[in-house]
């Protein structure tokens, strides 16, 4: 309930300025709700480890062959700018983490903000790589369904205003709430 709460709040102020007639319409249709419902059962699926793991070979798969499928789902990734922004996601996520333990006390002051920051940054590489595997693994499976028009439609969408206005919206609230779980868990592990 305070997830969803806090995503409605962000949401209500990132789009408050938004034309939303197009992003309710696209959405709110047959097709955008037939891609909605395909990245849900795709998360639900990667629960399962198994899923994720096979997900990931088809994704390798797919790249080394220049799968057409997978062509269109790297164009969707860059539209959204979907690896940059979740890598830096990630990376102010952890950092949350670390100021959660300095709230918490839990180096009794003697870890220093550049000291975080070297370790946050040292992430980056390692962060960049398990983001792209995972993005396109989780992309591949949840569109695979999808019929190719289909697909060059949501790219489409994406390029719009409101496509990018509703992605940013996304990203600013995630961001926003995965920031605060992660500082509450340094507190926690803290104390």
């Amino acid at each position: 309930d305070v997830m969803t709460g806090v995503v409605r709040e962000d949401f209500e102020i990132s789009l408050s300025d938004a034309d939303l007639a197009p992003i309710i319409a696209f959405f709110g249709s047959e097709q955008g709700q037939k891609i909605v419902g395909l990245e849900v059962s795709a998360r639900r699926a990667f629960l399962d480890e198994a899923v994720e793991e096979a997900s990931e070979d088809a994704a390798a798969a797919a790249m080394a062959s220049d799968d057409p499928r997978m062509m269109l789902v790297e164009e969707f990734v860059e539209v959204n700018n979907l690896i940059e922004t979740n890598v830096a996601a990630s990376l102010n996520s952890n950092l949350a983490f670390y100021g959660g333990l300095v709230d918490g006390n839990a180096f009794g002051g003697a870890l220093t903000e550049e000291q975080i920051l070297t370790d946050v940054w040292g992430q980056e590489g390692e962060i960049r790589d398990n983001t792209s595997q995972w993005i396109h693994s989780f992309l591949l499976l949840a569109y695979a369904p999808l019929d190719e028009a289909d697909l060059q439609a949501y790219i489409a969408f994406s390029e719009t205003e409101a496509g990018e206005d509703i992605n940013r919206a996304m990203f600013v609230s995630f961001e926003r709430l995965f920031n605060g779980i992660s500082r509450s868990l340094g507190r926690a592990a803290a104390t």
